[in-house]
């Protein structure tokens, strides 16, 4: 059976993982695929035969779809890319879930965010509908399939095209040269949205950072999420594995990094009972934000340049004992701070 629901695949030069994905969005079979193709890289020759099979796959598409191709005659970057590409997708449909080439979900993924999308189309509160959980405790969802969080995962997400050109009507970045000022509403935080002090610090240093490495575009939509109050939508289960990880990874080449696996969520699914920030997913989700792009990790990775040193460093750091630490310190500056 066909979901209604568009699919956008933002994809570059990694034919293998685009494959993965592809056959992924096939067994769903979304009646729409928007494909957003970056291109070659100046001075880099094999870049040009490996977008070119990237883009040859989209031609294999062999169930009823009508396929719209944004494909770049020239290398615009992964920001670029992604921002202008749903700014085209989002002008020709009013919903639509986005996937990344490394992004491999779970079938009831797509289930999943489609009724998610229809339940709250007109709730202007919810912004985004995640299918990563990052690897939250399923316990602290209270028999939940989902909790409202701050912000989430866009490892495999879903949101809407007015919420998304609200954000691009605030956040005014068109990769052109420009001494326009880029957010046109100053990034502010929402209170109680946020439950930690490093999560408030984290995105206080994002929204003064030109670093589009640590900071990139989907830092600046949960900006405008924080600013306005918007929420997410976070699942109680992994619906998407990354399996980005290597060589050829823009951000990032952790050589046997894995993301959480994917698997299946129930159905029906169980709503929450109110519309409110569950403070206990949204501490874990912060403090997992604190782990990879924290101070601390941003300074280990700037001073230390040893990928063994740091492949030791970041196993210990996501250790049960480490992450326990990081609950209690968390939890208790939170009970000073009130």
């Amino acid at each position: 059976m066909s979901q209604s629901t568009p699919v956008a695949l933002v994809v570059f030069n990694r034919p293998h993982l685009t494959e993965q994905t592809l056959a992924a969005i096939r067994a769903a079979a979304p009646q729409q695929l928007f494909v957003i193709a970056d291109g070659p890289r100046e001075g880099r020759p094999d870049d040009e035969e490996l977008c070119a099979r990237t883009r040859a796959l989209i031609d294999t598409v062999d169930w009823p779809c009508e396929v719209h191709r944004r494909f770049a005659p020239r290398n615009l970057g992964l920001e670029a890319n992604v921002e202008l590409g749903l700014d085209w997708v989002f002008a020709q449909t009013d919903a639509a879930i986005v996937l990344e080439d490394d992004c491999h979900p779970d079938p009831s993924f797509f289930p999943y965010v489609e009724e998610l999308l229809e339940r709250y189309r007109d709730d202007p509160r919810i912004w985004q509908v995640s299918g990563s959980g990052m690897g939250v405790p399923e316990r602290l969802f209270a028999g939940d399939s989902y909790a409202f969080t701050a912000w989430a995962s866009v490892w495999g997400w879903a949101t809407w095209a007015d919420r998304w050109q609200r954000h691009r009507a605030i956040f005014t970045r068109d990769h052109a040269p420009s001494d326009a000022p880029v957010r046109t509403l100053a990034a502010t935080q929402q209170p109680g949205h946020l439950v930690t002090r490093s999560g408030q610090q984290h995105f206080a240093d994002a929204a003064q950072s030109g670093d589009t490495v640590i900071h990139g575009w989907d830092k600046h939509w949960w900006l405008t999420m924080l600013t306005l109050g918007g929420l997410a939508l976070s699942p109680s289960r992994n619906l998407v594995e990354n399996v980005g990880w290597g060589e050829d990874a823009t951000h990032g080449a952790a050589a046997g990094k894995r993301d959480h696996g994917a698997g299946a969520m129930d159905f029906p699914l169980r709503h929450p009972a109110e519309v409110a920030v569950n403070v206990e997913v949204e501490r874990e989700l912060e403090l997992v934000l604190s782990r990879v792009g924290g101070r601390a990790a941003m300074f280990a990775r700037r001073f230390v340049k040893s990928p063994q040193v740091r492949r030791v460093a970041r196993v210990a750091v996501n250790s049960r004992p480490a992450q326990a630490v990081q609950r209690f310190v968390s939890r208790s500056r939170d009970r000073v701070a009130s």
